[in-house]
């Protein structure tokens, strides 16, 4: 374990850092559906005028990460971009909805590995750019609020960004050594501000050049133990 070309082989990590869509939460489906649901209710409606059909799941997923105000915005028509804050509320009720009744999962190992980490005495942090009542639905839903020293929803605010809450988290568990583990360019983007490394998810939603400069990149959550040594 000590010959693997990975920095943090000769400063171990004080703190883990995590995004949620799409590192530990396995957003995806579910996702889909909520969005795709809140679309349908709304159109039928006529609260959306004009549009007749959701956006294809594939834009959806590309949308996944991205702070609340530009996600739900992008997906509209210019002409509607104004209704983001209904389509966002609307599509919070759905995926409560779907994680409550367990279509909404962790990615395989995700729970174990948190609890891993853990144990082994790292601080955890959770910083990702939705709002605070998913962040908080998930945490409740999976009972995981008791392995994190620090949870951040940035999406709560246009004024905070992930890469400030991060810094924020890292200050305030008084981590000066650091890994954080994503999927987005938003998560590399953090870890290079705070001076922490990056650990990139192939397996999320963000395309394969969002991860480019990553210390080291996983295909599936349960890699991340072994790597962190």
């Amino acid at each position: 374990m000590s010959a693997m070309p990975f920095p943090w082989y000769t400063t171990r990590p004080e703190a883990v850092a995590f995004d949620m869509d799409g590192t530990l939460l396995n957003s995806g489906l579910f996702g889909v559906q909520a969005i795709s649901a809140a679309f349908a209710e709304l159109i039928a409606a006529g609260r959306l005028p004009g549009l007749q059909t959701a956006p294809g799941g594939d834009l959806i997923k590309a949308q996944i990460g991205k702070p609340p105000a530009e996600f739900y915005r992008d997906l509209l028509p210019p002409s509607l971009q104004h209704h983001d804050h209904l389509l966002h509320e609307t599509v919070i009720v759905h995926e409560r909805r779907l994680l409550l009744d367990g279509t909404g999962r962790l990615f395989d190992g995700t729970a174990e590995v948190l609890r891993e980490l853990h144990r082994r005495g790292h601080d955890l942090l959770l910083v990702s750019n939705c709002s605070q009542e998913y962040m908080d639905t998930v945490l409740d839903v999976f009972g995981l609020r008791g392995l994190f020293v620090f949870t951040a929803a940035a999406g709560r605010s246009t004024a905070l960004s992930k890469r400030g809450e991060l810094h924020r988290g890292l200050r305030r568990a008084g981590s000066l050594a650091a890994v954080m583990v994503g999927d987005r360019v938003h998560d590399g983007d953090a870890a290079r501000a705070c001076g922490a490394w990056f650990v990139g998810c192939t397996y999320g939603y963000g395309r394969r050049e969002e991860l480019a400069g990553a210390d080291a990149l996983i295909a599936d959550i349960r890699e991340l133990p072994a790597l962190l040594g």
